[in-house]
């Protein structure tokens, strides 16, 4: 349970109060926006490249993308905590843009009711159980671009290795 309780404390309020984070966190935002936006290559997932399985964060680049097109579904089906990451980046913006007092005001409420509602738990037991169901296939897997470690050492092994989807 100690190494749990760091977790559970309340982390949208500690973000709005850490207003140079904020402010790397939006700058960030906008280089990976405008790389995907222009079509450059992106950093790639490590973990995909490994394990050939989609990683927790697989489909959210596509999904912000949907979300500011207004293309609702097509977000949701990409990666449904988009949405949560949305509303994360406008508490971000609010912390990075206001005053400190006002920030500091906001982060206090944003405190008080992350610690009554148990939001950090709930956001990281469901941001759990979704990435189970991705990996296990109950949800959508965006198709990863190349093959895996795995596959490429049973490939190397006379395996004939793990079938593995492309574009």
């Amino acid at each position: 349970m100690r190494l749990i309780r760091p977790f559970l404390r309340p982390w949208l309020a500690m973000l709005i109060r850490q207003r140079a984070v904020c402010r790397a966190l939006l700058l960030m935002l906008a280089v990976i926006g405008a790389g995907y936006l222009l079509g450059l290559p992106l950093w790639p997932c490590v973990f995909a490249d490994v394990t050939g399985l989609p990683c927790p964060g697989c489909g959210m680049t596509r999904a912000a993308s949907a979300l500011l097109r207004g293309e609702w579904a097509e977000a949701w089906r990409f990666h449904p905590f988009a949405f949560a990451f949305a509303v994360i980046g406008l508490f971000a913006a609010a912390g990075a843009m206001l005053p400190r007092a006002s920030a500091g005001a906001l982060a206090a409420k944003v405190e008080a009711w992350e610690v009554k509602s148990r939001l950090t738990a709930i956001f990281l037991a469901v941001l759990l159980i979704f990435s189970l169901m991705r990996v296990l296939g109950f949800w959508y897997q965006p198709p990863l671009s190349r093959p895996s470690l795995f596959f490429l050492i049973q490939e190397m092994q006379g395996g004939g290795g793990l079938r593995h989807q492309t574009e």
